[in-house]
């Protein structure tokens, strides 16, 4: 990850430049773009995708009206008789199973709340996700945007030491200025390649969340002060966080099952026909099987159940409570982070421009000397440096909100 306040270092060891405009290139992706490819590809969405398929197999398990199939039996063989006469015997048997106490309907309405949880954690794991991909989005985008005012700086730092070497040859400074200008030189030219470097990991990281190749070419596009004011979507009950919902549905399904075990208490019974010949006399016969439930009569199930129920009942109204002060700490970090970008537009930025002209212009004349001049530098380019910061966390809060209410485009 990122880290802002290590940007922060790099910067002061040179002299500011504000960045420049960024040509785009068919390989690089907006915001929308890569939440819409992550949805496309992300390996997490793909694995949720296929645990909802898995999860149709239940329903279709359990949607016949019989869950046993009928039963058919055969008996043949010869038949001596007492007077030594031989004949044949013969015996054919179909039998139907039939479950009682609406256990196939419980059967019913488990699998479908849990399709219907596998569904909400689908969801769920959308929301996640695309939470992660939009915040290695924003951090990708700072990289590329610091990148670039590193290299400006890198750039004015070259103009700054050509300078004081045309004062030192005029006589107007000594050599210190001169020396002191190429040291600046040199570390906003290593200040460029860890830049750079940063960048090129956060592609790699944004690449992993993408489910993208290292040769699959990569890059963002877009500005942070436009997307550190994003709007986002007031929740409602039909956009209710998706954890919840698969929780509720999680809860239907122990329910289900519940009633399922308690429903084992009542036997099962078998219905049938059976016909039956020996030598030449022929018969019918109706048949009902009943096992008695002496001793197995669902005790495992409804000591499981009820306690299953139990837990999900408290877990979901814990994960309620914990979802409304998630979404109330994303609030006040949002409302916090707009404050604080929106004191650095109006009271610092349009300062920032004049200041660094009048002083390199004040430098040149010979009004202002070098360490005037890099101290007035430092402190521009701190400000910018923090105004920059201040539009990734301000991207990010206002992304984990849209996170936290569960309403992420």
């Amino acid at each position: 990850m990122f880290n802002p306040s290590a940007s922060v270092a790099l910067g002061l060891a040179a002299a500011l430049v504000w960045p420049c405009a960024s040509t785009a290139s068919p390989s690089e992706l907006s915001f929308q773009q890569a939440l819409a490819l992550a949805r496309e590809r992300a390996p997490a969405l793909l694995d949720a995708a296929g645990r909802v398929a898995e999860a149709q197999g239940a329903v279709a398990g359990a949607s016949p009206w019989l869950r046993d199939n009928p039963t058919l039996n055969a008996e043949v063989g010869p038949r001596r008789m007492e007077d030594g006469a031989r004949g044949l015997q013969l015996s054919l048997g179909l039998a139907q199973p039939f479950e009682l106490g609406g256990k196939q309907g419980a059967r019913r309405e488990s699998a479908r709340a849990g399709l219907a949880r596998e569904g909400a954690e689908q969801q769920d794991a959308e929301r996640r996700v695309l939470g992660e991909v939009a915040a290695s989005f924003l951090r990708a985008l700072y990289a590329r945007e610091f990148s670039r005012l590193m290299r400006d700086t890198e750039e004015a730092a070259k103009n700054l030491a050509s300078s004081a070497s045309k004062r030192f040859d005029a006589g107007d400074v000594p050599v210190v200025d001169v020396n002191v200008a190429r040291v600046a030189q040199a570390r906003a030219h290593a200040a460029v390649v860890v830049a750079e470097g940063e960048e090129e990991a956060l592609l790699s990281e944004l690449r992993a969340w993408l489910g993208l190749s290292l040769q699959e070419p990569l890059a963002v596009r877009g500005a942070l002060r436009e997307l550190s004011s994003l709007p986002v979507a007031a929740p409602t009950r039909a956009s209710e966080r998706a954890d919840v919902r698969a929780l509720e549905s999680a809860l239907a399904q122990a329910e289900a099952e519940l009633r399922l075990g308690r429903a084992e208490a009542l036997p099962d019974l078998s219905v049938g026909v059976r016909y039956e010949k020996e030598v030449d006399e022929t018969a019918w016969l109706g048949t009902l099987s009943v096992p008695l439930p002496v001793f197995s009569r669902g005790q495992e199930a409804k000591v499981t159940g009820e306690a299953r129920v139990r837990r999900l009942r408290t877990l979901l109204e814990a994960a309620r409570r914990t979802r409304d002060v998630q979404v109330e700490a994303a609030r006040i970090r949002d409302n916090r982070r707009q404050q604080a970008l929106e004191v650095l537009e109006k009271e610092a930025l349009p300062l920032l421009d004049e200041n660094e002209s009048l002083a390199r212009r004040s430098y040149e004349a010979g009004e202002m000397d070098l360490a005037g001049l890099l101290l007035v530098r430092r402190e521009t380019l701190e400000t910018r440096v923090a105004l920059l910061d201040s539009h990734l966390q301000a991207a990010l809060a206002r992304v984990q909100l849209a996170v936290e209410t569960g309403v992420l485009p």
